[in-house]
């Protein structure tokens, strides 16, 4: 899977960031997504199969 965070603090909302920046990672995991940013206050966007066929 490819997990998209959101760079932010918990609880914080997105009104409220003046730059909303965004990391993927991939991982079996979410929890092994977030080793990748480790420090990094991160709250998650989005997941997507990594094997995810085109929609044609």
């Amino acid at each position: 899977m490819i997990y998209t965070f959101i760079i932010a603090q918990p609880r914080q909302k997105i009104a409220q960031l003046k730059r909303v920046r965004t990391v993927s990672a991939y991982g079996r995991t979410e929890a092994e997504a977030r080793r990748a940013f480790k420090g990094l206050p991160l709250v998650l966007k989005s997941r997507t199969p990594d094997n995810q066929e085109d929609a044609a």
